[in-house]
């Protein structure tokens, strides 16, 4: 008989592929062993790890690539085969993060800062008083009608009932109001 059927383990506890020598004839024990030794595992992972996060990705990523592993044969140490094997999914995963967070990152370094300077911001404000200087120089009813349709994005129909008129007049005093606004502000119609 084999020194390692007659350690001084229960015979329940060979069967189950215990780490202290059980030989599992298949993934399915090393499965087994995973679930019963779950617990533990993670707890030593996490440690590991640092991260229980990171432990739990590495004990599911275990779990699937036994799931699709050819049978192996012979493992002495049931436990200590599936958390080294968890330590490296782990590892990998890291090294594969941290290649994928290195790309994005000089991707950004590229890319030009989407901030004004304090000149651009000025000129902005001063575009923004000089279209509500234009915009209240407007007749009044002209500018609620303007209002009307793009601030409050009103339909034509319905300024067109509010102030009494008819559908296309509202088209009118609107496209004369945008011309209007354009020529006062410099900006020339798009299309």
């Amino acid at each position: 008989m084999n020194d390692e059927s007659s350690s001084s383990s229960t015979p329940g506890d060979n069967e189950q592929g215990d780490e202290r020598g059980g030989s599992p004839d298949s993934l399915a024990e090393l499965l087994a062993v995973l679930e019963r030794e779950y617990a533990t595992l993670l707890i030593k992972l996490s440690a590991h790890l640092r991260s229980p996060e990171a432990a739990a990705d590495a004990l599911h990523d275990t779990y699937v690539k036994l799931r699709s592993l050819p049978p192996i044969r012979d493992v002495r140490q049931p436990v200590a085969y599936v958390y080294r094997m968890a330590i490296n999914l782990a590892l990998n995963r890291m090294r594969r993060d941290a290649r994928a967070i290195s790309v994005q990152m000089s991707q950004l370094e590229n890319l030009p800062d989407g901030m004004p300077d304090p000149e651009r911001s000025a000129l902005a404000v001063r575009e923004m008083e000089h279209a509500f200087g234009a915009l209240n120089a407007l007749p009044s009813k002209r500018r609620e009608i303007f209002l009307a349709r793009w601030r409050d994005g009103r339909t034509n129909e319905e300024i067109a009932v509010a102030f009494g008129m008819h559908k296309r007049s509202v088209q009118k005093v609107l496209a004369r109001t945008e011309l209007h606004l354009r020529s006062l502000l410099g900006r020339q119609k798009k299309g």
